[in-house]
């Protein structure tokens, strides 16, 4: 497991997304140093909820901008998002159930993997719809 670093090839220029992005960096690096530290069970349990909680308030915000945006993938995307928030919730209870057998090195890698490729390509899509749906607002 190595840090993910967040690099500006990430940005979409989007505030509210840009910030939700890099929280999600940190919440999971978060996690990486807790488990190198050698955190107990309910600390690492928190930090781990608090990752798949924040991921579905992202997804969430996300939707939103992206529909309000006219972006014609939506559903194509919303399906994504809620393939990983069930993945995301299996490794939770699967932390849950069995804390001991728990594998953080595949969930960190999991995590990180998809936040890469996701926000570096899906999420680069639609970064014109979340930005009209901004300007739309704030004229």
């Amino acid at each position: 497991m190595t840090v993910l670093r967040w690099e500006s090839a990430m940005q979409l220029g989007v505030p509210a997304i840009d910030a939700d992005h890099k929280r999600l960096v940190g919440l999971l690096n978060q996690l990486h140093y807790a488990v190198i530290a050698g955190e107990d069970e309910e600390g690492i349990g928190r930090l781990l909820e608090d990752l798949v909680g924040y991921t579905q308030t992202h997804f969430a915000r996300e939707e939103d901008l992206m529909e309000r945006g006219g972006y014609p993938e939506l559903q194509h995307h919303r399906q994504i998002h809620e393939r990983l928030a069930d993945r995301m919730q299996a490794f939770r209870d699967s932390f849950l159930q069995s804390p001991d057998d728990f594998d953080m090195h595949r969930f960190y890698d999991f995590v990180s993997g998809w936040l890469l490729h996701h926000v570096l390509g899906e999420d680069m899509k639609l970064k014109p719809y979340v930005e009209r749906a901004i300007n739309v607002a704030c004229a």
